[in-house]
């Protein structure tokens, strides 16, 4: 079987003048050791999977909880970085949009850290800042494949972004209806498997806010893997419940029409 190819690095070269730079001076006079501690964990988590990171909420939660640092004083000191173009936000213009965090000097030392290498780097279009005359030969920049504006899976035209499969009219509506039911299937030692949970569901057991919230890190996490949506609905239930979000309490209803009563 041949070896997978990996796409981080295991360490990264770091300038022995990095106090002395100038951008350095103004991070640590703004925000002291905070602010040096942030980039350096920034730099780590980008080249632990190659040359960008993926910005969103649990970023910012993941570094508060490694550096016990406030999420305010996080999203600051990021603000500094961008400021400064220490580092630089990028959204792709893909069908499912994603922002993602790198730089120009942190490609540089990703391409410098993979020369020498037997293998070719694929990189993406979308997040590869560099200029055609600044890569080298053995970086293939390519575009990242399975999304695009007249191909996409996954639509936004419903206030769930629910999943189509087709685009003819007749057949989304009959997408819809089913997407509603909830049946169940026979597994194969005989016995009821769990029912295939529609949107409608899980906003229900959930509330609109966390299914909303939970229906576009699904989108982020496929958009980020370069894969198309599937199971959609299988997999924001799964991760609202491996993160233990709490349902919502519906016992309460039963009672409402006796209190209205009066």
């Amino acid at each position: 079987m041949a070896r997978p190819k990996k796409a981080g690095l295991d360490y990264f070269p770091f300038d022995v003048d990095f106090f002395s730079d100038k951008k350095i001076k103004r991070l640590r006079a703004s925000y002291g050791s905070d602010g040096v501690a942030v980039y350096i964990y920034m730099l780590c988590e980008i080249y632990r999977s190659g040359y960008y990171v993926e910005y969103d909420d649990d970023l910012i939660l993941d570094i508060s909880d490694e550096l016990n640092i406030t999420t305010n004083a996080i999203t600051q000191i990021l603000n500094h970085l961008f400021s400064r173009s220490l580092l630089v936000v990028i959204e792709s213009k893909l069908a499912v949009p994603v922002k993602i965090i790198t730089a120009a000097s942190v490609q540089r030392r990703f391409q410098a850290a993979k020369k020498g290498g037997k293998r070719e780097v694929d990189v993406a279009a979308e997040f590869w800042v560099l200029k055609n005359e600044e890569t080298e030969s053995f970086i293939k920049v390519r575009p990242v494949s399975g999304y695009s504006q007249k191909n996409d899976n996954y639509s936004g035209n419903n206030s769930y972004n629910s999943e189509k499969k087709c685009t003819k009219e007749s057949k989304v509506k009959e997408s819809k209806v089913k997407e509603r039911k909830v049946e169940e299937t026979a597994s194969p030692d005989g016995s009821a498997s769990t029912p295939s949970p529609s949107l409608d569901q899980i906003i229900y057991d959930y509330g609109k806010e966390n299914t909303d919230k939970y229906v576009q890190k699904v989108r982020k996490w496929y958009a980020g893997k370069g894969k198309p949506i599937s199971d959609l609905e299988v997999t924001v239930r799964k991760w609202l419940e491996q993160d233990g979000v709490e349902k919502i309490d519906h016992s309460i209803d039963k009672y409402n029409c006796i209190i209205n009563k009066f």
